[in-house]
């Protein structure tokens, strides 16, 4: 006999099984037990939280004999009679012909609806109610919509529908105002683990409790996607379920590297990020995937904070934010990875704005005897190194020499971002200066706000008052161009 899945085999048998949606499962057994069942019911809920299961057991229940003795003498029905699973109809109800199955995701035109629903005025063969399940009713066309509607608004004796849907939003307002909605839950982690851990019991497996927790976390309030991850860490293992089988066999990053990248980023230690985030990739998943499981281990500690009574989530809340930004560019993005070691960095050693140290302001002096002097070695000292390397000699096209007395030559620059490169250059340019003159020459750097363009400086008069009017005439900035 083929291997039967989990979450087949682990499917609700009666109404006291249907984990987590207790809201209904009490609200059924007293409509059943009153004998007040509506022929039409709409559930709604996300993948995975019972709705098709609960559909079966209402089925089951409309046709099961002890049930219907019960309602018959007014006896009070408990969740773990209904159905009863015993009797002849339970028994034989995946057989029945009386009981109908449809997927309106793959069979949505009016004709497959047409098909289906053309023994619903027809009376049962076997049992006491005919049934009609459609799952992902929302799927179906406009016109097999308008076919069901008749049939739900004036039923024929003895029938019943269930419909299913992810999305009520799509679901005609036609349909939903003639059945009765019951609404499904997410199903909370705190009750999908100990189900789990019940299950693997009964299984003969040891689960351990964090990798229960991790596989109901994983499962996002969906029982059946928890059974499934069960079923495969199940189908890898050797009797024994452990956190660390859940995560090499769904391909999952561990608490402990998370918590190694973590720590390391708190301890603003740039080294042990770089190996901790590497260590990640080479697991082989995907940044984004990463990031997201950072975020979620994030979330826990908080949350173990709080159990403790700890306040101080600054820190945390800090990393979670920057890791969500990353998240958000990581996507359409050729480069996540970096995206992603860039955003632990930052939180390591945030990049500081440079800030350049503002230079005095002065007023350039009157030029001395000896500037000719001074302007030929400073012209020669750039010619020196634009041969050698012109991005070093870049800046000194907006530079003026406005001094030269004591082997120190003043060199004055229009602003202080100006300045700054160029004393980074400076040394250099020293040492040049002494090649050229034969002697060790100083620079000295200022600012001056006014400065006129470099041009203006080598031009006598009146050429320059011509050349400063020509400038205001056709507001123009760059003299070079004018005087050309």
């Amino acid at each position: 006999m083929a291997y039967e899945a989990l979450y087949t085999r682990g499917r609700p048998k009666t109404l006291s099984q249907l984990v987590g949606q207790e809201h209904i499962s009490n609200a059924l057994a007293r409509a059943i037990s009153s004998n007040r069942l509506s022929h039409a019911y709409l559930l709604v809920g996300t993948r995975g939280t019972g709705k098709t299961s609960t559909a079966r057991l209402l089925s089951k229940a409309m046709n099961c004999e002890r049930v219907h003795d019960a309602q018959t003498s007014g006896r009070a029905l408990d969740r773990k009679e209904i159905p009863c699973n015993k009797c002849d109809s339970c028994q034989n109800f995946d057989s029945s012909p009386d009981n109908v199955e449809f997927d309106a995701a793959s069979n949505r035109s009016v004709e497959d609806v047409t098909r289906l629903l053309s023994t619903a005025y027809l009376a049962p063969l076997r049992a006491r109610v005919k049934t009609f399940i459609i799952d992902e009713v929302h799927m179906l066309s406009f016109e097999a919509v308008n076919s069901i509607l008749k049939l739900i608004e004036e039923p024929p004796p003895n029938v019943a529908f269930f419909l299913a849907t992810t999305e009520l939003n799509k679901v005609p307002m036609t349909i939903r105002s003639r059945c009765q909605v019951l609404n499904f839950r997410l199903i909370p982690q705190t009750t999908i683990a100990p189900y789990l851990l019940t299950l693997a019991r009964r299984l003969k497996v040891t689960l351990h409790e964090d990798a229960a927790k991790k596989i109901a976390r994983l499962a996002e309030g969906s029982m059946r996607d928890a059974l499934t991850y069960l079923d495969q860490c199940y189908a890898m293992s050797d009797k024994e379920i452990t956190l660390d089988n859940v995560n090499e066999t769904l391909g999952l990053i561990s608490d402990e590297n998370l918590d190694d990248i973590i720590s390391a980023v708190k301890a603003k230690d740039r080294a042990a990020v770089g190996k901790a985030i590497t260590r990640a990739f080479r697991s082989g998943l995907a940044a984004n995937v990463i990031a997201e499981s950072l975020i979620t281990r994030l979330r826990d500690i908080e949350f173990d904070m709080l159990d403790r009574n700890e306040k101080n989530f600054a820190e945390l809340d800090k990393i979670i934010d920057a890791l969500r930004t990353a998240t958000g560019e990581m996507y359409g993005s050729g480069i996540p990875d970096i995206i992603l070691e860039m955003a632990l960095m930052k939180l390591v050693a945030p990049v500081q704005n440079f800030v350049a140290t503002p230079l005095p302001v002065v007023q350039t002096s009157a030029p001395s005897k000896n500037l000719d002097e001074g302007r030929k070695i400073f012209y020669d000292v750039v010619n020196f190194l634009s041969a050698e390397d012109r991005t070093v000699t870049a800046t000194t096209d907006a530079a003026a020499v406005t001094n030269f007395a004591d082997d120190t030559l003043t060199l004055v620059f229009r602003s202080d971002a100006l300045a700054n490169v160029f004393k980074k250059n400076q040394r250099q340019f020293e040492q040049a200066a002494a090649q050229v003159a034969g002697r060790a020459i100083k620079f000295s750097v200022v600012v001056d706000v006014n400065l006129p363009p470099p041009v203006l400086n080598k031009m006598s008069e009146p050429y320059r008052s011509n050349l400063v009017g020509a400038m205001k005439i056709f507001n123009a900035t760059d003299a070079t161009k004018v005087s050309d």
